[in-house]
């Protein structure tokens, strides 16, 4: 597959008409990618397409003469399947979600394109821990259809995850914004550094543990610090189930915090 690309479709397509030599009216244009703008910087691309040469116009094949007999098809001609093309986050065709090759090509090409966009989030990433006098080495650890896990290699992980996870949480949302951007939208991005997830995640069983014993000895509730979506969700499974105190999330988006209260 021969990709073009240009500012917007039209100069991709005049782009490939003067490589193959043709009219653009001599051209069969498929658009992958329209053209994005991006913002502040982040998830510029240019248009994509794929464009081939049209096949020349079949000519009738000459009816033979009314003296000669017509010659009888032995069997029926076998039409040949059209050729299935899948592109990632396109939607499905009615019908093709029953189909599990398409979906299965759906979801292969979903990982490819999420793939792509990730290492060119690795790069990004790099580029600003350097802009940050930070030197270190992003790598893809685990892609997913819809999910990716980056882990940030560097002799300077306190700086890299920054005050109680601050820059490294601010980053994962910059990330998310950067496959966007990149055609991958949806995409849910982990960012780690010597293993810090796996200790937050342990040091926030301990706080849930350490917080219902205080909301239930004085009687009132605990309010903890802001933190990102998935910890708080972490605290909510963990009490759960508690007999003797509920939780909640409070205030907006970046200062949503988890509220620990009596149950009763």
């Amino acid at each position: 597959m021969v990709v073009y690309t240009g500012k917007t479709v039209k100069d991709a397509v005049q782009q490939a008409s003067r490589s193959l030599h043709r009219p653009e009216a001599a051209l069969k244009v498929e658009i992958l990618e329209q053209p994005r703008r991006g913002f502040l910087g982040i998830g510029r691309r240019p248009a994509k397409i794929e464009a081939t040469i049209k096949p020349p116009k079949a000519v009738p094949a000459p009816q033979p003469a009314e003296s000669a007999p017509a010659a009888q098809p032995t069997s029926a001609p076998v039409q040949q399947p059209a050729a299935m093309v899948v592109h990632p986050h396109h939607p499905l065709e009615n019908g093709d979600e029953q189909d599990p090759a398409v979906v299965k090509a759906r979801h292969e090409a979903n990982v490819r394109h999420t793939r792509n966009a990730g290492q060119q989030l690795t790069a990004y990433l790099k580029k600003v821990f350097a802009d940050l006098g930070i030197e270190t080495d992003p790598q893809l650890s685990q892609v997913g259809a819809h999910a990716i896990t980056v882990n940030i290699k560097t002799a300077s992980s306190g700086r890299v995850i920054g005050r109680h996870g601050s820059r490294i949480n601010a980053l994962e949302q910059i990330s998310a914004a950067f496959m966007n951007y990149h055609g991958a939208p949806k995409t849910s991005v982990v960012l780690d550094t010597s293993n810090y997830r796996q200790r937050r995640r342990e040091a926030l069983h301990q706080i849930a543990e350490r917080a219902a014993t205080e909301v239930v000895a004085s009687g009132t509730a605990v309010f903890l610090d802001p933190m990102p979506a998935r910890e708080r969700k972490q605290l909510h499974k963990e009490l759960e189930n508690d007999d003797h105190v509920r939780t909640y999330s409070h205030g907006r988006e970046p200062y949503r915090s988890v509220v620990i209260a009596p149950k009763n």
